[in-house]
């Protein structure tokens, strides 16, 4: 009975653990392409990617100048309630980036990207379900935090 008992706290456990692993990611390989395939699948939007070569248009003059340098690629999709969401593939360096233009005074606040490995989306509302993070910075240091449920 005990092995049995042990047995299923083990399979529970293990079960678990497999759960928390399950939650599916986007194929970064596959580019913005990979990140809107992985959002279509969680929310059945964001069907169609939209490509643009002005990305100082999208996100304006301040966070263009210090987004864009890390950006290996970006594009747009329709995901409510955004009619343009920005998707975002990441190089390293932007944590340190918004840290210089914050201690500059160029950019104030924290970023207003929604953060995965190796993505980033511009949204926020709603992210808090898709398990991505956002960026707190203070003069010194930036932390990566989960967003919460409102």
């Amino acid at each position: 009975m005990r092995a049995l008992v042990a047995l299923l706290v083990v399979g529970s456990v293990a079960f678990f653990l497999l759960v928390g692993r399950a939650e599916p990611t986007p194929d970064l390989s596959k580019g913005v392409d990979g990140v809107a395939a992985w959002l279509h699948d969680l929310t059945d939007e964001c069907a169609t990617v939209k490509r643009d070569n002005d990305f100082t248009d999208f996100a304006g003059p301040v966070r263009s100048k210090v987004y864009a340098p890390f950006i290996a690629e970006w594009g747009t999709c329709a995901k409510q309630p955004y009619e343009r969401l920005g998707l975002l593939i990441l190089r390293p360096g932007l944590e340190q980036a918004w840290l210089r233009a914050l201690a500059s005074g160029e950019v104030r606040g924290d970023p207003d990207l929604a953060f995965g490995d190796g993505f980033a989306l511009t949204g926020s509302i709603g992210m808090e379900y898709l398990g991505l993070k956002r960026l707190e910075c203070t003069p010194t240091a930036c932390s990566l935090m989960e967003i919460k449920h409102h």
